[in-house]
């Protein structure tokens, strides 16, 4: 019986340090930031998504454990969290056009990409689905917002579990370019049509692959994406052969010291964006 005791007591621990930093976070805002809303609640969205699958898998886990009370308040959080998904689905779509206020730093790209493969190396297990960090070359520390980005890493690494099938693998890298910081994740899925990628990116559009265990997807976490990309001077593209699976990336610019001198005050902080290749 310790087991399924410490596999809870893990799961509380881990939900209460993500509680802590959410809530560090939050201090920073406003009371009312009506900008951050869509930002704010696609970001919400797929975390009831892994909130949910980790109550399912307590679920199994506990199926034998003698407190049946035990039960009773894990599918009690597992009904709020599907009811205040279906509130923040739409939500996302009635605040699909508002603007997401940036707050930009010096920000260390590989490390921010090693804890969101970190977190999916979990949620991806329920799914017997492998994320693969590879190594990093030579990325240089990039001028951004580090929610923003984590929002967007978020959003690839969620497309990517949820549209492959079980026993697949999905891969991460990041590289330096000239001037540049690429993140890439592939995975084994289905692939895009060329009709599909020409939708890529689209507000409220529904692609063709379907998620494989009927997770739920609103049409608009790529949009966002795109969105907060271009705002942070940043690209993201997508290279995909039907049946093949997918390849999204995107790059951010490079940090670049201010240049030292009587007017430190007009030095770029950062690299001009140009287009992916050159």
């Amino acid at each position: 019986m310790d087991e399924p005791k410490e596999l809870v007591a893990s799961a509380i621990a881990r939900a209460q340090a993500d509680l802590e930093v959410a809530l560090a976070e939050l201090e920073k805002m406003p009371a009312f930031d009506a900008s951050s809303v869509a930002f704010a609640a696609h970001a919400l969205n797929n975390y009831l998504t892994v909130a949910g699958g980790t109550v399912e898998l307590l679920l199994l886990q506990l199926a034998d454990y003698p407190d049946a009370q035990v039960r009773v308040w894990l599918e009690g959080v597992q009904h709020a969290s599907n009811l205040m998904a279906r509130i923040v689905s739409q939500l996302i779509n009635t605040s699909a056009n508002t603007e997401t206020k940036l707050r930009f730093e010096k920000v260390d790209l590989a490390l921010l990409v090693q804890r969101a493969c970190n977190y999916y190396e979990r949620v991806a297990e329920r799914k017997t689905i492998r994320v693969i960090a590879g190594s990093t070359i030579d990325v240089p520390p990039v001028w951004t917002d580090r929610v923003a980005v984590a929002a967007v890493l978020d959003n690839l690494l969620s497309n990517a579990v949820k549209y492959s099938q079980p026993r697949k693998q999905i891969w991460v890298q990041v590289r330096g370019e000239k001037g540049w910081a690429v993140c890439s994740v592939r995975d084994e899925g289905p692939g895009l049509s060329q009709d599909d990628q020409a939708k890529l990116f689209q507000r409220g559009t529904r692609l063709t692959p379907k998620p494989t265990a009927s997770e739920s997807s609103t049409g608009y976490g790529l949009a966002v994406a795109k969105d907060l990309m271009e705002k942070l001077g940043g690209q993201i593209w997508c290279e995909s052969v039907l049946g093949q699976g997918s390849c999204f990336s995107f790059r951010l610019p490079a940090f670049q010291e201010p240049a030292q001198g009587p007017c430190p005050d007009k030095a770029a902080p950062h690299a001009e964006p140009g287009k992916p290749g050159q």
